[in-house]
């Protein structure tokens, strides 16, 4: 291993942004992993662990601890009846990984083509898009629990995968994810339950695993900035889940704003709010803006701050509070 001082982590976010980090290190296999650990738990270090990036804003001011940038990869394939379980390394990145399951024929993961980051980061935020979340393929999380120093194996069934959420994000300090086992089928039928996806396939009952793909990157390269020229993060919030009585109060004031059933209320549409409620499409503080083809999305240009995405947080934040007494969370994960 090589551990680095003062490392400037902007370059690796989606965000672009982000101070230096005290202590920076890249791991390739499991023992350098419980190795970086050892060196940060010697010196009463807080630890962040990387992956692609993708789902997180680190401050100005950097990370006063040790950054592991997880690089675990390998793929083995174990074959069953009708499906087939496939085992990545954390480090593996997570659109390659898809593009690899459909041209293999593996139905279960085309329809989160497209989305940044890496395996080991699928389960922590249990990543979800077109009507598909990661839970629905993953077996088991291999782990190293930080606690103990065991690695332990963790079934589907005690993550406690919710919406965006898994006792990986949870418990952020307990575990270092170093692998995922998926099972995906041979065999199958799309899942076309997204709006866009019906639509756009409307008289064909059996679009290819490779016509999805193709379709839902167009889709997401026309909705998300180029994070080749501006930095975001996807998603910056959660649509906000609200009691039945508050959803039909909505309804009655928005007729058309969409409305999902969620396990403890309704969860309605953010981006339709922000919109056409608030008018805050574009809205921008400093260098951060939310983007105008979603505003959902924080995009940070090349003059902006971690501080200005706060700012401009905390403006969208407020509003809804004023406007309809909803509280809103970041889907993001902030590091200060």
């Amino acid at each position: 291993m090589n551990i680095q001082e003062n490392v400037l982590l902007s370059p690796y976010t989606t965000f672009h942004l982000g101070g230096p980090a005290r202590f920076f290190v890249c791991v390739q296999t499991i023992d350098e992993a419980r190795e970086a650990l050892a060196f940060a738990a010697k010196r009463s270090l807080p630890v962040l662990i990387l992956g692609g990036g993708s789902n997180m804003l680190i401050g100005d001011r950097g990370f006063p601890g040790l950054v592991i940038k997880m690089e675990c990869c390998g793929i083995e394939y174990v074959e069953g009846e009708g499906n087939t379980t496939v085992i990545a390394g954390a480090g593996e990145e997570w659109d390659p990984f898809v593009a690899q399951m459909v041209a293999k024929g593996f139905w279960g993961v085309e329809n989160l083509s497209g989305i940044p980051g890496t395996v080991g980061a699928a389960p922590v935020q249990n990543i979800g898009a077109y009507g598909v979340e990661a839970k629905e393929t993953i077996m088991w999380v291999e782990a190293i629990d930080r606690e103990s120093g065991d690695l332990v194996r963790i079934p589907n069934s005690d993550c406690a995968f919710g919406y965006r959420s898994s006792t990986f994000k949870s418990k952020p300090d307990r575990y270092c994810i170093v692998r995922v086992a998926f099972s995906l089928r041979t065999s199958g039928t799309p899942n076309l339950s997204y709006k866009d996806l019906r639509e756009h396939f409307t008289g064909d009952a059996t679009p290819s695993l490779a016509a999805i793909r193709e379709f839902l990157l167009a889709t997401r390269a026309r909705k998300l900035p180029d994070i080749r020229h501006e930095g975001c993060a996807g998603s910056f919030f959660l649509n906000p889940c609200v009691s039945q009585e508050r959803a039909s109060m909505l309804a009655t004031r928005y007729p058309q704003l969409p409305q999902y059933p969620a396990p403890h209320g309704v969860k309605v549409s953010l981006a339709w709010l922000l919109d056409h409620a608030l008018d805050m499409r574009g809205a921008r503080i400093g260098g951060a803006r939310l983007y105008e083809q979603q505003p959902l999305v924080l995009v940070a240009d090349t003059s902006a701050t971690a501080n200005d995405v706060l700012a401009l947080r905390d403006v969208v934040a407020k509003k809804m509070r004023d406007m309809f007494a909803i509280e809103i969370e970041s889907e993001v994960k902030i590091i200060l």
